[in-house]
C-alpha cells in the first residue's frame, strides 16, 4: 500500500533509501569504468581485484550489480558483509555461504570443504567469486595470508576462485603494506565522488526508477545538493531524502534550494 508521501510525489517505490537495490544501480563513467574492470576479472578467471572508496561512494552497489549479473552466467558468489573476524571466522563464513550447512569446526577440514566446493563447482562449469565489502576492517594478517593461500587453489590454466576486496581508502595502504598479497592483484580501481552533471543526472535516475513524473528537484536545489553532498551517493541520498519530505510536510511538489537546506539540517541530525 502506497504511503501519503509517495502518492505526494507518485511514487511506486522510494527513491533515496541507501540501500543496495541493484534496480537503483547508476552507470555513472566512475561506476561504469569499475564494474568494467570488476566484471573483466571474474569473465577472465583472474586471481584478485580490489575496489576502494570513500564511505558512501557506491561501492556496495556496485558488488551487488556484479552479483546480479554473473549469478545469471552461472557464477556463484559468497559475499561476505562482516570481515572483522579471525582467519577461521572468515573461511567458516566463505564456506557456509556457498554450502549454506554447518560447517567444520577445524581449520583443515575448513579448506578441505572449500577446495571440495571449488573443484565441484568448476566441473559443473561455474565459476567461484568471494567478495568481501568493508575489507578495511580487516586487522589480522593472518587473515589476509589465508586469503591470499585460497589463491593458490588452481589448475594449470585457471584460477578457481577471484576474490574481490572491496573498503575505504585505508584498505589500500594495507595491502601496499603487504607485499606477497599485494603480488596477487590483478587490478585495483579507485571509485571517486560524482561531478555536478553526475550528481544531476543521478537524482533524475532514481527519481525515474522510483516512477517519479515531471520536475521535482529545481535546478538550483540540485547545485546546493551536490555542494553540499561532495558528489557522494550516499550524502546525495540523505539530503535528497530530507528535502523531498520537507517538500512533502509543506504541500510543495518542487524542492526548492530552500528545502534542500531544509534537508540538509535534517539530515545532519540522523
Amino acid at each position: 500500500m502506497l504511503s501519503m508521501y509517495q502518492k505526494h510525489w507518485n511514487l511506486k517505490k522510494l527513491p533515496f533509501e541507501n540501500t543496495p537495490d541493484t534496480e537503483f544501480f547508476f552507470e555513472s563513467e566512475k561506476h561504469e569504468e569499475a564494474f568494467s574492470r570488476l566484471s573483466y576479472v571474474v569473465d577472465e578467471k583472474k586471481a584478485c581485484a580490489v575496489l576502494t572508496g570513500a564511505y558512501g561512494t557506491g561501492k556496495t552497489l556496485i558488488l551487488k550489480a556484479l552479483e546480479r549479473q554473473f549469478k545469471k552466467k552461472g557464477c556463484v558468489f559468497s559475499f561476505v558483509t562482516n570481515p572483522r573476524l579471525d582467519d577461521l571466522g572468515l573461511l567458516k563464513t566463505i564456506l557456509h555461504n556457498f554450502t549454506g550447512y554447518n560447517v567444520p569446526k577445524q581449520k583443515e577440514d575448513v579448506l578441505m570443504g572449500i577446495e571440495r566446493f571449488l573443484r565441484e563447482t568448476m566441473q559443473d562449469g561455474k565459476h567461484v567469486v568471494v567478495a568481501i565489502d568493508e575489507a578495511q576492517l580487516i586487522n589480522d594478517e593472518n587473515v589476509f595470508e589465508e586469503l591470499r593461500l585460497l589463491l593458490n587453489f588452481q589448475t594449470e590454466t585457471r584460477f578457481m576462485l577471484t576474490l574481490i576486496l572491496s573498503g575505504q581508502p585505508e584498505l589500500k595502504e594495507k595491502l601496499d603494506s603487504n607485499k606477497q598479497f599485494s603480488q596477487r592483484i590483478t587490478l585495483s580501481y579507485r571509485l571517486t565522488p560524482l561531478d555536478f552533471e553526475e550528481t544531476k543526472k543521478y537524482v533524475l535516475h532514481r527519481l525515474e526508477v522510483a516512477g517519479a513524473e515531471g520536475r521535482v528537484f529545481d535546478e538550483r536545489a540540485i547545485e546546493l545538493l551536490f555542494e553540499r553532498s561532495g558528489g557522494i551517493p550516499r550524502w546525495i541520498n540523505n539530503i535528497a531524502n530530507m528535502s523531498m519530505l520537507a517538500a512533502f510536510s509543506k504541500g510543495e511538489k518542487v524542492v526548492t534550494e530552500a528545502l534542500v537546506a531544509e534537508g540538509v539540517e535534517s539530515s545532519r541530525q540522523v
